[in-house]
């Protein structure tokens, strides 16, 4: 069970509190990955999300997407 309320948005302008959003982007998105990590947004990888997703467990502590460029 989550223990923190999660929201799916479609945009940067919807992101209320930068501190508890996670963006989640591919190479074809990169100008909008700059822009959210520019909010202080943490910002990570489809293949990363993927990877938590077969493991069923967050890594908050791997590379970021900007990061990993």
């Amino acid at each position: 069970m989550c223990k923190w309320p999660s929201e799916v948005i479609c945009g940067l302008d919807q992101v209320k509190d930068e501190s508890k959003t996670i963006f989640i982007a591919c190479e074809e998105d990169m100008d909008e990955a700059l822009s959210a990590v520019k909010k202080g947004i943490w910002t990570f990888s489809s293949d990363w999300f993927m990877n938590c997703v077969m493991k069923q467990v967050l890594d908050l502590g791997a590379p970021q997407f900007a990061e990993s460029l």
